[in-house]
C-alpha cells in the first residue's frame, strides 16, 4: 500500500495540473488520465520515494502502469487504480461505508493526503456500477468509521471530547473549497492572504515553472472545469455550450483572471437550473440539487453536493459517459482540489507548533465574510460532530472577547446554530437540536503571542498581559451579570505556540478567575430554598507539547502548576514532554539542541533544583558540568546587569524564578513601597492577583531575588543577551536524568489530582512520534495493559484537538490507537498486548475522558 500510496501522492500533488493534456485537440497527451508520463513520474518520485535506487523507482513506475490495467476495459485508467485502492480498505452495508479495522492505519495514511471523499466516492461509485445501483444519500459522517462493532459498543456507552478547538473542528477543506467553488468572483483579497505555499513541492514547483498560474486562477480553473463537468454530467447542452466557450478562451491563452465574471455567471445559472431551495434560500453548493433534499437532511448535508458530483463523475470516468476530453478536466479538477486541500489540512510532514500555527491561520480564510458559511463552519463542527457519535459532552474552546457583552453574543450565536432554530411543525427535530446543545460546554483561551523587542519600562509580553487582563476582567464581568449563558461556561485555558509565552505571563489572570465564584445563572436553584448554586471555573493548560528541550517542556508544566493556580481535578493539555522517550527524541536531534541563552539558563537552574527537590540521583560530572554552564550563562547574561553585580547560586536564582508568577509591575516599586504593598489589600479585585500565594512572601523579601527577577523583566542587556542563541549537547546521563525527572513529576500530577488531555493524531502530527502506539498517553497511564507501579498511573483522555485540520474524528482516534496496540510488537517481534486487555484499557480511557469533564 505504501507504493501505491506514493504513485498516488506523484499523481494528484506531485506532478503539476497543467501537465496534464486537457484541451480538445490534443488526443493521446504527454501525460493524462491514461498515459502516465514516465519522465515526470521518474522526476517527482525521488522526493516521493528518496530511500529507494532509481532502478527500483522505476519499477514503482512499471507497477502503476499495470494495476491502471486491471479493470473490466483492459486499459490504463487512473480512476480504476483509485477505485482499486478504495475497495481493498474499505466496506459498505448497503447504508454505510466504513473502513477494514485491520486497515485502519493505512487508510489513515492514504486518506490523509488526498482526503476521504476523494476515496469514498470513488469506492461507491464503484460498488453501484458493479451492482447497479445509484445512491441517493451523500450525507454520511464527514470521517467515516471502522467496521469494528465492538469497538463500537464500548464507545457507544457514551464519550467526553474535552479538547475541542470549534474553528479548527470543522470540515476545514470542504466547507472554504465549496465556498470558492460557488463564490469565485473578487476573490483577491482572500487569496493575498495566503503568502506562500506550505507544501513544500508547491512551492519548488511556482519557482521552477514559469508559466505556472497563481493559486487565485488555479482555483478559478478549477471552479470552470466543476461548472462544466456538472453541465455534462446533467446532460444540459445549453450550459455545457456556454462554458465550453469560456473554456477556449483560457486555451487561447485569456487568463482566467479575465474570464472569472464569466465564470461566476455560469455558476448563477447551475444555481438557478438545479440548486435546491430551503425556505426560498439557495443551499450554499449548486451541486446540492432539488432531489437530494429528502436523502440528506442529517447533519453533514452540505457535504453531499460535492460528494455526488464525485462519485457522478467516477462513475461517467470508468462507465464511457465522459469523453477522453472530460476525464482529463476531472483529473485536473482533483489535482487542484488536493493541492487546494494541502494548503489546509498539514499534510505537507513537518513538524513542531510553528508549522501547525501556519495551517491553523488559514482555516477561514475563503470564508470570512460569508455570514451562511460562518454559521455552517460551526454547525459542522457542533452538530457534525454531536450526530455521529456518542458524544456525551462536547468542550468547545472559544477566544474570549473583549467584552461581556460581545463574548455573550458569541456563545448565544454558537448555541443558537446548534439549536438549528428549528420552526413549530418540527417540534420533534427542535427537541433533539435541544438536547444536543446541552452537551456543549465552553472552555475560554487565552491566545500565546511571541513577546515584542524591549521596551524600556515594560515588562516580557506586555501586550499579551494588557490584552489578557482585559478579556479577564469582560469574562468576569459577563459571568456577575448571572446571565443564561453562565451554565455553559465552565473553564479558561491558552492556546496557541507556549515556546515564546510561558505560563508567567497568564498566571495572574488564572489565579483571579479560578477564585471567582459566580451563578450558573437560570435554572440553578436547588430544590427545597431559594439559594442559587453558586461555582467556579475550572482550568486546564496547554503545556509541554512545543518546547526547545524536553526540560523546557517540563519546566513549563511546573510553572503552569506553581503560577496558575490549577487545583484537583484541573488538567493539562497535551503534556507530551512527560511522556516522551528522551533516548529517542535526542537521538532525532543528533543529540544537539539550540536554544536561547536565557532559557538555557532556567532550564539549568529549574532541572538542578528540581532534581534535589525529588530526589533524584545525578551522575556527580554531569551535576558539575551542569553547574559550570549554569555559572557561565549567569555571568554572561546577569552578573554586570543586577544591583550590586553579585553572584547567585543556583538555589538563589531558582527562588527567584518562583517570582514569575508574580505581577511584574509591581517589581519597579521601591524596597519600602513595595515591602508595604505586600501588606495591602488593592481596591480592583484584579490586582489582588498580584502576588501569586503558593509562593512565600520570605522569597520576596530577599533583596537579591527581587533584583534578579527585576533585571529578568527590565533590564535591556539581560534581555539582548538573554535572546542568542547557544548550543547544548547532551548524553545518556543527561537522557537518564530527564526520564527521572518525568517519573516524578507524573507521581506529582497523580498526587494533585491533575488529569491530561491526549491527542493522539495532533501530536503525531505536530510532535515527534513517528506511531501512534509510541504516543506518551502509554508512559501516563498502561493499567489494563500491563503490570505498573503504584502512584504513576494519570487520569488520561482521548481527544481531538482540532479535528478539522487534522482531518479526523474522537472515534477515530478511540480506534487508531486501538488497532495501533493490536500490531504493537516487542524488539524479537511478538505482540505486546493481549487483546482483551486493550478493549479494557480502550473502555477504561473513555471512562476517564468523562470523569474529566468539566462539572
Amino acid at each position: 500500500m505504501d507504493i501505491e500510496k506514493g504513485s498516488l501522492e506523484i499523481l494528484f500533488l506531485k506532478i503539476p495540473y497543467n501537465k496534464i493534456s486537457a484541451r480538445q485537440s490534443i488526443g493521446g497527451g504527454r501525460h493524462d488520465y491514461g498515459k502516465v508520463s514516465e519522465e515526470l513520474y521518474m522526476q517527482y518520485a525521488q522526493s516521493v520515494f528518496s530511500n529507494y535506487s532509481e532502478d527500483e523507482r522505476r519499477n514503482h513506475y512499471l507497477k502503476l502502469v499495470q494495476d491502471m490495467k486491471q479493470n473490466p476495459e483492459g486499459k490504463p485508467n487512473v480512476f480504476w487504480f483509485i477505485m482499486g485502492i478504495a475497495k481493498r480498505v474499505l466496506t459498505y452495508d448497503g447504508s454505510e461505508i466504513a473502513c477494514k479495522f485491520d486497515e485502519m492505519l493505512r487508510w489513515r495514511e492514504i486518506s490523509f493526503q488526498l482526503g476521504q471523499d476523494f476515496f469514498t466516492c470513488a469506492f461507491l461509485a464503484a460498488h453501484d456500477l458493479e451492482w447497479g445501483y445509484r445512491c441517493k444519500s451523500f450525507s454520511w459522517q464527514p470521517i467515516i468509521r471502522s467496521d469494528n462493532s465492538r469497538l463500537h459498543n464500548i464507545l457507544e456507552q457514551g464519550m467526553a471530547e474535552n479538547h475541542f478547538h470549534l474553528t479548527g473542528s470543522t470540515k476545514v477543506f470542504e466547507l472554504n473549497w465549496i465556498c470558492v467553488m460557488n463564490l469565485i468572483d473578487g476573490r483577491w483579497h482572500d487569496f493575498r492572504k495566503i503568502p506562500g505555499a506550505l507544501q513544500i513541492h508547491q512551492a519548488d514547483r511556482v519557482r521552477k515553472e514559469g508559466k505556472q498560474e497563481n493559486f487565485y486562477a488555479e482555483c478559478q480553473r478549477a471552479a470552470l472545469y466543476r461548472v462544466y463537468l456538472f453541465a455534462v454530467v446533467k446532460g444540459n447542452e445549453g450550459l455545457k455550450k456556454i462554458v465550453l466557450k469560456i473554456i477556449e478562451k483560457t486555451n487561447g491563452n485569456i487568463p482566467t483572471e479575465l474570464l472569472v465574471g464569466e465564470i461566476q455567471d455560469a455558476i448563477v445559472l447551475a444555481k438557478h437550473a438545479y440548486g435546491a431551495r430551503v425556505e426560498d434560500k439557495y443551499i450554499l453548493d449548486y451541486a446540492f440539487e432539488k432531489d437530494m433534499i429528502d436523502c440528506n437532511q442529517r447533519e453533514n448535508y452540505l457535504l453531499a453536493g460535492e460528494r455526488r458530483f464525485l462519485y457522478e463523475c467516477y462513475k461517467a470516468c470508468v462507465s464511457g459517459d465522459f469523453c477522453a476530453y472530460e476525464k482529463n478536466l476531472f483529473y485536473v479538477y482533483l489535482s487542484i482540489r488536493t493541492h487546494f486541500r494541502g494548503e489546509l489540512i498539514q499534510v505537507n510532514r513537518q513538524v513542531g507548533f510553528e508549522n501547525f500555527s501556519r495551517y491553523q491561520d488559514r482555516k477561514e480564510i475563503f470564508i470570512e465574510g460569508q455570514k451562511e458559511y460562518e454559521d455552517e463552519l460551526i454547525r459542522l463542527a457542533l452538530n457534525g460532530t454531536l450526530g455521529s457519535q456518542n458524544i456525551v459532552s462536547l468542550e468547545a474552546r472559544i477566544c474570549p472577547k473583549k467584552s461581556a457583552l460581545k463574548l455573550y453574543d458569541a456563545i448565544k450565536k454558537n448555541q443558537g446554530i446548534v439549536n438549528g432554530n428549528s420552526d413549530r411543525s418540527k417540534e420533534k427535530e427542535k427537541r433533539l437540536d435541544e438536547k444536543q446543545a446541552e452537551k456543549v460546554i465552553y472552555v475560554l483561551h487565552f491566545p500565546k503571542q511571541r513577546d515584542k523587542e524591549f521596551c524600556a519600562g515594560l515588562p516580557r509580553n506586555h501586550n499579551v498581559r494588557a490584552d489578557t487582563r482585559k478579556k479577564a476582567r469582560s469574562i468576569a464581568s459577563l459571568l456577575e451579570k448571572e446571565t443564561d449563558v453562565n451554565g455553559k461556561i465552565r473553564g479558561i485555558d491558552t492556546c496557541s505556540s507556549e515556546i515564546h509565552c510561558r505560563p508567567e505571563v497568564f498566571a495572574q489572570a488564572f489565579r483571579y478567575l479560578l477564585d471567582l465564584e459566580f451563578s450558573r445563572g437560570k435554572g440553578t436553584r436547588r430544590r427545597h430554598d431559594r439559594e442559587e448554586v453558586r461555582t467556579k471555573l475550572h482550568a486546564t493548560y496547554h503545556a509541554g507539547e512545543d518546547f526547545f528541550d524536553i526540560v523546557d517542556g517540563l519546566r513549563a508544566i511546573d510553572e503552569t502548576l506553581l503560577f496558575c493556580g490549577l487545583k484537583r481535578g484541573s488538567r493539562i493539555g497535551h503534556g507530551l514532554a512527560m511522556g516522551i522517550n528522551p533516548g529517542e527524541y535526542y537521538k532525532d536531534k543528533g543529540h544537539k539542541l539550540v536554544m536561547p541563552k536565557q532559557l538555557l539558563l532556567d532550564d539549568i537552574a529549574w532541572l538542578l533544583s528540581k532534581a534535589e527537590e525529588t530526589g533524584c540521583i545525578i551522575e556527580n560530572r554531569l551535576k558539575a558540568e551542569l553547574k559550570e554552564k549554569y555559572c557561565s550563562l549567569y555571568d554572561e547574561i546577569y552578573r554586570e546587569h543586577v544591583r550590586g553585580k553579585f553572584k547567585a547560586s543556583v538555589a538563589e536564582y531558582y527562588q527567584s524564578w518562583k517570582l514569575r508568577g508574580d505581577n511584574p509591575q509591581v517589581y519597579r516599586l521601591e524596597k519600602q513601597e513595595f515591602l508595604k504593598r505586600l501588606e495591602q489589600t488593592p481596591l480592583l479585585r484584579f490586582d489582588r492577583y498580584e502576588f501569586n500565594d503558593r509562593v512565600s512572601n520570605h522569597i520576596r523579601k530577599i533583596e537579591s531575588c527581587r533584583e534578579l527577577y527585576f533585571a529578568y523583566h527590565y533590564h535591556q542587556k539581560v534581555r539582548e543577551i538573554g535572546d542568542e542563541r547557544i548550543e547544548l549537547k547532551v548524553d545518556q546521563r543527561y537522557e537518564a536524568l530527564i526520564c527521572q525527572i518525568q517519573d516524578k513529576m507524573i507521581q506529582q500530577l497523580v498526587h494533585r489530582g491533575i488529569g491530561i488531555e491526549t491527542n493522539p493524531s495532533s501530536n503525531y502530527l505536530i510532535g515527534t512520534i513517528t506511531k501512534y502506539e509510541e504516543h506518551p498517553i502509554l508512559r501516563f497511564n498502561s493499567r489494563k495493559l500491563k503490570p505498573v507501579q503504584p502512584n504513576e498511573s494519570l487520569n488520561v483522555s482521548i481527544n481531538t484537538d482540532d479535528q478539522g485540520v487534522f482531518d479526523t474524528s474522537l472515534e477515530n482516534e478511540y480506534a487508531l490507537m486501538t488497532l495501533a496496540l493490536r500490531k504493537a510488537k516487542d524488539k524479537g517481534g511478538k505482540l505486546l498486548y493481549d487483546i482483551e486487555d486493550i478493549y479494557e484499557w480502550i473502555d477504561y480511557v473513555r471512562k476517564m475522558g468523562l470523569e474529566q469533564v468539566f462539572s
